[in-house]
């Protein structure tokens, strides 16, 4: 994410209607470390909250890994309000939080133990994210599968290429590495118009799935290039990067041209022409390939904080409850998801899914609150929000990789933190849960806003310190 982003005025969505919908719940497994690396039993944990089933992780978080010495368990104990202020005081001295805001919660008892301004909105950033993955896994059957197609053409020699919203669909040939594990590909599809022995002279491009703009309001086209997004069409594939096997890679820009481009060589004719169309009503299916189900998708996107795969989810959500499937649609029906779970969406502003827009606006409470639906079980769809959060010092935005849990004093955090990241202008956000020395689980949001000489090398470090604290709490 961006570190210094433009101004731009802020757009307050205005939900118009309710819409009643059925809503399809699925129960994941809440991760907890492996039970050689975690010094917490399972009798003081069920003392407080449900233990969570043991799942696994790549890389799995074991004792060697996860560099962790075990901590007798002190059950019984229940975190006050003054221990916890007590012990993350001196991190709330670094002056690499700025102007911060933030939440901190038992889950087991609701209880709120330390907060600082958690009603005022502040930029979410990418912690976004997780309004977005509840409202999908809430709105949205779990097993659903995004499908792209290529059907006949109303001319002799056209194929159609349509997009289903899949922007995980690979250029890349089978096998080889992409950024998303168990993308379906391009190469199936071309194999399929192949054996059907139809001559291919034209392909048309379909991207009439998703409507609206491309672009949200609030986002930088500079962002293209700097590979944190690119324009949202309902045809791409490798979510529009140049380099399929890096996360970070600049995009294209032309995602839809881009993937026909990558269908015509998959069927052995580059020079194919590649231009707009739409495919004819009742138009033959040629070939069909579906995503991973969007729980697992979900679960990527929030890993590497992928604001593309973010988007195109948030769009599902609209779908689902009959709206329509572009930037306002999609925050339209993340705010009536986010009501229908009595949450309160009051300071909530939503430009885009993925938190990218400058735009964007939300309370660390809402955040908190999401978060601890998750933790709790109380909503069980929201379960698997939490496989796909990235592990202290192990996995994704948090990883060793990511310069995340380094220092000396965040250590204590490796391989206990669950956290989603976010960074935008200069705001910095980190939201998750961790259990305390005595095997109670600590829900936290925290917003650093206002950073400019401080920076990212001082505030996210000075950010990991505080869930490291909470990790090391016997604040009874």
């Amino acid at each position: 994410m961006p570190g210094n982003r433009r101004g731009g005025r802020r757009a307050t969505i205005i939900v118009v209607c309710l819409v009643l919908v059925a809503a399809a719940a699925t129960v994941a497994v809440l991760f907890w470390p492996d039970s050689t690396a975690a010094p917490v039993a399972d009798p003081s944990i069920s003392s407080v909250v449900a233990p969570p089933t043991i799942a696994a992780v790549d890389p799995p978080v074991t004792a060697a890994a996860a560099k962790i010495k075990p901590v007798p368990v002190r059950s019984g104990k229940k975190p006050t309000p003054a221990g916890v202020q007590k012990i993350l005081a001196p991190v709330l001295a670094n002056p690499g939080l700025a102007k911060y805001t933030g939440e901190v919660i038992d889950a087991a008892t609701g209880k709120v133990l330390w907060n600082v301004k958690s009603a005022v909105p502040s930029q979410p950033a990418s912690t976004m994210k997780l309004l977005t993955g509840a409202a999908l896994l809430t709105k949205v059957n779990p097993n659903t599968r995004l499908t792209t197609r290529v059907v006949r053409g109303s001319q002799a020699g056209d194929i159609v290429f349509v997009g289903g919203g899949d922007v995980t669909l690979s250029a890349r040939p089978a096998g080889v590495t992409t950024v998303y594990d168990g993308a379906p590909t391009v190469a199936d599809l071309a194999a399929q118009i192949t054996a059907s022995r139809y001559p291919v002279k034209r392909i048309l491009l379909d991207t009439s799935y998703w409507t609206g703009p491309d672009m949200a309001e609030g986002w930088d086209p500079n962002d293209i290039p700097a590979g944190n997004i690119t324009r949202m069409q309902a045809l791409m594939v490798d979510g529009d990067r140049k380099d399929p096997s890096k996360e970070d890679s600049s995009r294209t820009g032309t995602p839809a041209v881009t993937a026909g481009k990558a269908l015509a060589r998959a069927l052995g004719n580059p020079d194919l022409p590649v231009t707009e169309g739409t495919a004819p009503k009742g138009a033959r299916v040629m070939a069909t390939v579906r995503s991973q189900p969007v729980d697992v998708l979900l679960s990527q996107a929030l890993l590497n904080s992928d604001n593309v795969l973010a988007e195109s989810l948030a769009r599902q959500v609209a779908i689902a409850l009959g709206g329509a499937p572009s930037f306002d649609g999609a925050s339209q029906a993340t705010v009536i998801a986010l009501q229908d779970l009595k949450l309160d969406t009051i300071g909530l502003t939503m430009a885009d899914g993925s938190g990218l827009s400058h735009n964007d606006m939300a309370p660390t409470s809402l955040l908190a609150d999401v978060m601890t639906l998750g933790v709790t079980g109380k909503v069980p769809a929201l379960r698997s929000l939490l496989s796909g959060l990235p592990v202290a010092g192990v996995s994704g935005t948090l990883s060793k990789d990511s310069d995340r849990f380094q220092t000396p004093q965040s250590k204590p955090g490796v391989g206990w933190v669950r956290a989603k990241t976010g960074s935008v202008d200069f705001t910095y956000a980190l939201v998750g849960y961790v259990p305390d020395v005595d095997g109670r689980l600590l829900v936290f949001a925290l917003n650093s806003n206002g950073v400019f000489s401080t920076g990212a090398h001082r505030t996210r470090p000075a950010q990991d310190q505080f869930a490291a604290a909470l990790r090391t709490c016997g604040c009874s």
